[in-house]
């Protein structure tokens, strides 16, 4: 990297690699013989990706905007309040499917001859992530006693 914010730029990219290790998001494995292996720019690059090998499946879910509209209508007719929230690393929450098989090149300046990543988990750039994420959104919600509209797949509802 070049230029006056390499320093920077730097640092962000191991502390990233450092959330990445921390939520043991791959192994280093020896580059297995005959097993593709996909590029990396800090994150998969999921445009090499094997359909029917390293991913099945890759819809997920948007919110219908007549949801969306719904809910606000609600929240004002009620006088309830409406917040946001951002999940931490939110692809890395997700998991690859039984099966799934991916390798992944380490990133530059992280490199080890004769070595790559082998994934644990849905990594940003995978064509899979988001549909892995909501999965586990759900999953997790479920859990805590909401769950699933069947008419928006995007809208979890509660009794409170």
């Amino acid at each position: 990297m070049n230029g006056d914010a390499a320093d920077h730029y730097w640092q962000a990219c191991k502390n990233e690699l450092a959330t990445l290790e921390k939520m043991k998001s791959w192994e280093v494995v020896d580059i297995p013989a005959g097993k593709h292996i996909l590029g990396t720019r800090f994150v998969a690059r999921g445009d090499q990706q094997i359909a029917g090998v390293e991913f099945n499946e890759t819809y997920a879910p948007v919110v219908q905007w007549t949801t969306v509209r719904m809910m606000l209508i609600l929240e004002c007719m009620l006088g309830l309040n409406s917040c946001q929230a951002d999940v931490e690393c939110a692809f890395l929450h997700g998991a690859l499917e039984p099966g799934e098989e991916i390798y992944m090149q380490m990133p530059r300046g992280f490199k080890q001859e004769g070595k790559c990543f082998r994934l644990r988990r849905s990594l940003y750039g995978l064509r899979q992530a988001p549909k892995a994420f909501h999965t586990y959104l759900v999953k997790a919600l479920e859990q805590q006693g909401l769950m699933q509209s069947t008419l928006d797949p995007c809208l979890i509802v509660g009794e409170k």
